[in-house]
């Protein structure tokens, strides 16, 4: 008996030991890449579950690399990546973001996200299972004229927008994620991220904006995220100004379209694939750690868009509620495609937490309304910046699903990595 347990025990600390060396200590080890169909060889490590290609490796496919101090520079005739030893910050050309996971030196040998860099190059990056080789597909070079399509309607362009008035907070934080802030000349009242914005010219609002302003900016282009009014798009064809609208992203991967799409007009298309790439990858990383959540141990919550006079969520057609599934929630309004909901149908779902903003709680705290929700009596309402949440950009994944999963599961905020 005493044997089986010591043997058990070594077990679990041999399984321990080989755990954390694989994570913390990975070898460094040849691999295959095949770069649209030409095999080489490689040499990666795996860290965290994602896969570091060396510096000396990138030199086959056109990359320069400098080290100076714990500055790692790497870059070819159109792109330069900006590392950090020991930090998930990046700066791809002029646009800064965060990765999930921390650039490295070893033996003056520097190690980077090997699908970050290349997914930034174009090209497409997979996994053959029977040759067991990294597969890189280039995607093609993108050259204008350009044609954007929405809903309804398809923006043909010519070349780059240079001067742009934006007239959607989303529009304009995605313009400067991806380096192209210098860009924007006009913004809405509304447009308040980054900082930087508070140097741009307020424009009024999308439903009414202040022509006259917009004109005397001479924009190239202005963009909206839904329809503009047809007196504003026919005043701005009389003035030679081009117009994009964008339907708002109902969905994650919506918003990458759009991103990209972005990065296409204003030809910052490196920096717009990084921002997409790095955003790709903390989408699967955080979907892979929730997956460690039995369903039935998932928390119910529901989410307060607006409440007191007529209540309105985030339903199942929405990319608030990906968010939200995303960091391990159910969200009891599935019941609903879009926001409107019912004060009745809150009460039945009685969700064991509720999330938004702290004037929200006020409100729900102070009614009789909801005196009968356990999320009230508890003391269970999430409170976050309800206006990030409301921006489908960048921040759904630095804000939003860190959030959640910061305040409701912390025991996996850890494995994050950004």
């Amino acid at each position: 008996m005493i044997n089986k347990i010591i043997k058990k025990k070594m077990a679990l600390l041999l399984t321990v030991i080989m755990l954390f060396s694989s994570v913390m200590y990975s070898p460094s080890f040849a691999g295959t890449l095949n770069k649209d169909g030409v095999s080489g060889k490689v040499v990666t490590q795996q860290i965290y579950g994602r896969t570091f290609i060396s510096s000396e490796s990138l030199k086959s496919y056109s990359l320069k690399t400098v080290i100076t101090g714990n500055n790692i520079k790497i870059s070819n005739n159109s792109v330069t990546f900006e590392f950090t030893n020991g930090s998930n910050s990046v700066k791809v050309n002029d646009a800064k973001m965060t990765i999930d996971g921390e650039a490295y030196i070893k033996n003056n040998v520097a190690y980077v996200p090997l699908k970050f860099i290349f997914e930034t190059l174009n090209y497409t990056v997979g996994y053959s299972y029977s040759t067991k080789e990294i597969t890189l597909k280039y995607n093609g070079n993108f050259v204008f004229p350009i044609t954007i399509h929405d809903d309804t309607a398809s923006y043909r362009f010519t070349k780059p927008a240079k001067r742009i008035v934006s007239l959607a907070p989303s529009i304009t934080e995605i313009l400067f994620a991806i380096g192209a802030g210098d860009m924007v000349v006009g913004r809405t009242k509304y447009c308040n991220y980054p900082e930087e914005t508070s140097k741009v010219t307020v424009v009024g609002t999308l439903y009414e904006p202040d022509l006259e302003t917009i004109i005397d900016l001479e924009p190239d282009t202005v963009i909206a995220a839904t329809h503009m009014n047809e007196d504003v798009m026919t005043a701005l064809s009389k003035a030679k100004i081009s117009t994009l609208t964008q339907a708002s992203p109902a969905k994650i991967n919506e918003i990458y379209i759009l991103i990209e799409q972005l990065g296409k007009l204003t030809n910052h298309t490196y920096e717009s694939r990084a921002v997409i790439s790095s955003m790709k990858a903390k989408e699967d990383r955080v979907n892979n750690i929730m997956k460690q959540i039995p369903t039935a141990e998932r928390k119910k919550i529901y989410y307060v868009v607006g409440t007191g006079k007529s209540e309105f969520t985030a339903g199942k057609q929405t990319f608030i509620h990906e968010i939200l599934v995303s960091a391990g929630c159910v969200n009891v309004a599935t019941d609903v495609d879009k926001w409107s909901y019912t004060l009745e149908k809150l009460i039945e779902k009685n969700p064991d937490y509720l999330i938004g903003a702290d004037y929200s709680y006020k409100t729900m705290k102070e009614s009789n309304n909801y005196s009968s929700l356990s999320a009230i009596n508890k003391n269970q309402f999430v409170v976050v910046n309800t206006d990030v949440f409301s921006i489908p950009g960048p921040r759904v994944m630095d804000y939003s699903m860190k959030t959640i999963i910061e305040k409701l599961y912390p025991q996996f905020k850890h494995q994050l990595r950004f």
